[in-house]
């Protein structure tokens, strides 16, 4: 058993190791972090069983026996340096924050794209997401966004959604599809590819409010301004004539037509959306398609026309929204 821990401690030892450089250094990975969620683990039941085995001596490490091979003084600096560094990562102090300044998320902070807090997501399926985006206001409504792609796609298409004013300024992102979320260029499905040609419509009007351009670079035009609120809570809140518009964006790569022949990103992005009028009394709103993103790499523009977008536009099966509305506060009070 004594090899066993040993040589197990070893392996979990270098997957952690090895994955937390990459955490460190590389954009965000679901399977990086399963790998050292998993290593960690791992290591927490072999340090267990070692401990177990080696009791008596750890026993008499602390208790200060004759043979002990620490004295009190040492087991005492250990404790406290040890300390010390929990207590500067846990409070940010130096070296720590020296060390966290230089990993992958605060250098490229300006390209990572994160959703509301407000804002969740759950997948029903493979081929079924639902998107919820709630507030702190118990006067507004809640949001919802059904996503439902047909059931023999072979692809899930890559996805984003969000709000946006009637003027088409957005108001916030909902949802980025996880692996376009960390980074301006991506491996996507085998291929080097920037945001902008997979979700164009969906990165330009995202230029407007990070101020970070399609080409990764600062954009000196757009930028957010002070008087524009990125924030959904208020176009929830009904009995203000609110309104704003729900916008979806879909590809798939590799599917290519006569006039998109690009083997890997073939046919454009497509631009589903639905209006909606807070104080309306229907709730429910289909997202309809719209338009594409063919060309609009760089200016963002919806193409209208859908000449040459074939399987493209079967890729959907429903697009749905919701507005849900709190439940009146009760009092605790039964009727007379």
């Amino acid at each position: 058993m004594r090899h066993v821990v040993n040589v197990g401690l070893l392996f979990t030892f270098l997957a952690l190791a090895t994955t937390g450089v990459m955490a460190f250094a590389l954009p965000f990975s679901l399977t990086t972090a399963r790998v050292h969620i998993i290593s960690g683990l791992s290591t927490i039941i072999l340090v267990v069983l070692h401990v177990l085995r080696r009791l008596p001596y750890f026993r008499k490490q602390v208790t200060g026996g004759a043979t002990a091979a620490l004295s009190q003084k040492k087991l005492a600096a250990l404790v406290l340096a040890w300390g010390s560094i929990l207590a500067a990562a846990i409070l940010a102090l130096p070296p720590t924050d020296w060390l966290m300044s230089h990993g992958y998320e605060a250098r490229n902070s300006a390209q990572i794209v994160r959703a509301s807090s407000l804002a969740g997501f759950g997948e029903l399926s493979s081929h079924r997401k639902l998107m919820v985006r709630r507030t702190n206001n118990p006067d507004a409504h809640d949001l919802s966004v059904y996503v439902s792609f047909r059931d023999d796609l072979q692809e899930i298409p890559a996805i984003a959604v969000w709000a946006e004013t009637s003027t088409g300024t957005m108001i916030e992102t909902l949802y980025l599809e996880r692996e376009l979320a960390f980074a301006d260029t991506v491996d996507w499905h085998g291929a080097l590819t920037r945001r902008n040609h997979i979700l164009p419509i969906w990165r330009n009007r995202y230029t407007a409010i990070s101020g970070i351009g399609p080409d990764g670079k600062v954009d000196a035009v757009s930028g957010a301004t002070d008087t524009h609120s990125f924030a959904l809570d208020r176009y929830l809140v009904p009995g203000r004539d609110n309104d704003f518009i729900v916008c979806v964006e879909v590809n798939v790569p590799a599917d290519p037509s006569d006039n998109w022949p690009d083997p890997q990103i073939g046919q454009p992005s497509l631009l589903y959306t639905a209006y909606i009028k807070v104080d309306k009394a229907e709730r429910y709103a289909i997202l309809e398609l719209t338009g594409h993103g063919g060309g609009a790499e760089n200016n963002g523009n919806v193409r209208y026309d859908f000449d040459g977008i074939t399987t493209a536009k079967d890729l959907v099966d429903l697009l749905l929204v919701k507005l849900v509305a709190r439940p009146p506060e009760t009092t605790g009070r039964t009727g007379d």
